[in-house]
């Protein structure tokens, strides 16, 4: 009975797809300016995404045979994410443990039955954790590093279920907090890859330049000595 009273609240607080959507995503190595690396960032629950990668397509006639990389070049790619994390602790707990335990024994029975005992074993678990206020700090915590990482631009890899995304960056937060989110977060969180390239810096030789006294490069002459007209002696 107890359970099925835990399971009723999960239900009543809308922890049912926050608990068992799976798997887990994550932040990986974010980077500051400074070259420190923040903590990884791993979601308890990811229930959207949103990939879109785009072309940049010139509009004017393209001579035949050209290179077409010219024309079509690739857009930052953009992934947006639906993330949540709850105050429930995390699954090495005791609470999560029994929750562990039930999953293994109830599928283990095999069949639509077994499944569904373990779900709601689950939920019940989760559910008990976060009425009993286990880790009150947690979604603070979490939110704070979400705020660092957004604020200082760190660079990081972002992993999702399609694929990796590298040198990625926060464009923006969004989260709401109501009566049926206080002890949850959930997070639309907007992130933009950022294309890094090399460059270098090619020396042109004076020859082919039209005014190289304008646009040659310094050139080193040695130690040169600075001598002053007769005329300008005398006038000091």
């Amino acid at each position: 009975m107890a359970i099925n009273g835990f399971a009723n609240a999960a239900i009543e607080l809308g922890l049912t797809n926050l608990v068992l959507v799976k798997p887990k995503r994550g932040i990986s190595k974010p980077l500051l300016a400074n070259g420190t690396y923040l903590n990884d960032i791993i979601a308890q629950a990811t229930i959207e995404e949103k990939h879109d990668d785009e072309l940049e397509i010139t509009n004017h006639p393209i001579e035949q045979g050209a290179a077409i990389q010219d024309h079509a070049f690739l857009r930052p790619s953009m992934v947006t994410l639906r993330l949540g994390w709850s105050n429930s602790p995390s699954d090495n707990s005791a609470l999560g443990a029994l929750a562990n335990i039930g999953v293994s024994t109830l599928g283990a029975a095999g069949g639509a039955v077994g499944a569904a005992a373990a779900n709601v074993l689950g939920i019940a678990a989760a559910a008990q954790s976060l009425l009993s206020g286990s880790n009150v700090d947690q979604v603070t915590n979490i939110y704070n590093q979400l705020l660092v990482l957004y604020m200082n631009r760190a660079i990081f890899t972002l992993y999702t279920g399609k694929r990796p995304y590298y040198n990625m960056i926060c464009k923006g937060l969004h989260t709401e907090t109501n009566w049926e989110t206080a002890n949850t977060l959930p997070i639309t969180m907007e992130c933009q890859q950022l294309l890094l390239v090399n460059t270098s810096t090619v020396k042109l030789p004076t020859i082919s330049q039209a005014n190289p006294q304008q646009t040659g490069q310094l050139v080193n002459r040695g130690i040169q000595q600075a001598f002053l007209s007769q005329t300008s002696s005398l006038n000091l």
